[in-house]
């Protein structure tokens, strides 16, 4: 996949600002970059030409107001755009926040158009802080129930692990930029272990065939060094990827049931450099660990390297992946609340509501075969297959 084009996408305002902290990246300068979102002033700060507002004409350019719903109908809408933006993709990777309207909502029609264009598709998606309180985790929750039969790998990023590890009088403005620029970096560190194939090879295929084998959760860390920090460049990659906040430590390498690690460096890196890089990962890694190494070279790379590492790790408790699970690659880490509110109100409305007498259109993919999950029909929106009513604006 070394020569083939991979897009990146943000959707919605959290996903729109990693995007733009990518592009000023050039080790990004090979990746299609896209963006999407129902708020017209978060696109204008975005600079990547790619770009689209969804569903103008019913939200008026002024966003989902954080209703999930909201966001699978303006996205629905899209569809045919959004396979425009996919043309030619040999991998999409898409990023966002979840426990909002846009990303929550869009983010599993996305990954149902490139599901139907035979496109594989990767999601890093960023988890609420805690202090954002209940309601917004549970719609976060139910955006990754929503994405996981549809998206071949989800990696969940949660917000309260980057911020744990910065120091208390971190400047509110430069924490937040320091969180875009991780996610930023963890989808470099991805894509790149996507097209390792030049050297030492570990693809997306190696990937998803781990993650297929059982229910699993995954972190990610990623430490890159240049000449300019020393002699031993690779080795500082490695100490700066062990603390990077998404990893969660050395431990995770330790207890890992498989661990993918790739190296990227310019035409200067040496054979040296590289088998100390990957026999240093390799003894951090657990007895029983399934490791799958990787190396690329690539001109933006030039005087530095970038380490990066995935580790994952089994539900023991869940049983072996079968045909029907496809899909179900990644189980978020279970919430930290504990207690929840009533799933529904009672029923004994005595007044009589609007029949649900609503027309179901699957647009573009009217003539293609269905993708069936549990008995529903995926190419259908949630509030149509559920038949929720929902305001229709003006």
């Amino acid at each position: 996949m070394a020569d083939s084009k991979v897009t990146v996408c943000g959707i919605g305002n959290s996903g729109i600002k990693i995007i733009s902290r990518l592009s000023a990246l050039k080790e990004a300068s090979w990746l299609s970059v896209s963006a999407i979102d129902t708020d017209e002033s978060s696109l204008e700060r975005c600079a990547t030409d790619n770009k689209f507002t969804a569903a103008t004409e019913w939200r008026n350019g002024k966003g989902c107001g954080g209703d999930m719903l909201n966001g699978q109908r303006a996205l629905a809408r899209e569809r045919s755009k959004i396979n425009d933006m996919l043309k030619d993709s040999s991998l999409l990777i898409v990023t966002g926040g979840l426990g909002g309207g846009t990303a929550t909502g869009g983010a599993p029609i996305i990954a149902s158009v490139a599901k139907h264009a035979k496109i594989p598709s990767i999601f890093i998606m960023t988890m609420p802080f805690a202090l954002e309180g209940h309601s917004k985790r549970r719609v976060a929750e139910e955006g990754v129930r929503e994405l996981l039969p549809v998206a071949d790998v989800l990696l969940c990023l949660p917000n309260d692990l980057l911020f744990s590890s910065l120091p208390t009088d971190t400047p509110v403005a430069a924490a937040f930029e320091q969180a875009d620029m991780e996610v930023a970096r963890a989808i470099i560190g991805v894509s790149e272990l996507i097209r390792c194939n030049n050297l030492i090879s570990a693809d997306f295929s190696d990937l998803r065939a781990v993650l297929h084998e059982k229910k699993s959760s995954c972190s990610i860390g990623v430490g890159s060094a240049s000449i300019d920090d020393g002699l031993n460049r690779c080795h500082i990659a490695l100490e700066k990827m062990l603390c990077s906040p998404f990893l969660g430590g050395v431990s995770q390498m330790n207890t890992a049931d498989a661990l993918f690690i790739t190296l990227t460096g310019g035409a200067d890196l040496q054979i040296g450099e590289m088998k100390k890089a990957l026999e240093a990962a390799e003894r951090l890694a657990g007895k029983k660990t399934r490791l799958i190494a990787g190396t690329n070279t690539d001109p933006a790379y030039e005087g530095m390297v970038q380490l990066t590492a995935i580790t994952v790790h089994y539900d023991k408790s869940a049983p072996l992946a079968t045909p029907a699970d496809s899909g179900k690659d990644f189980i978020f880490p279970k919430s930290q609340f504990k207690g929840r509110e009533a799933k529904e109100k009672k029923a004994a409305e005595l007044k009589q509501g609007e029949l649900p007498l609503q027309s179901v259109s699957k647009g573009i993919f009217i003539n293609t075969t269905p993708s069936i999950y549990e008995g529903k029909d995926l190419d259908i929106p949630t509030f149509q297959r559920e038949m929720i009513i929902i305001d229709k604006g003006n």
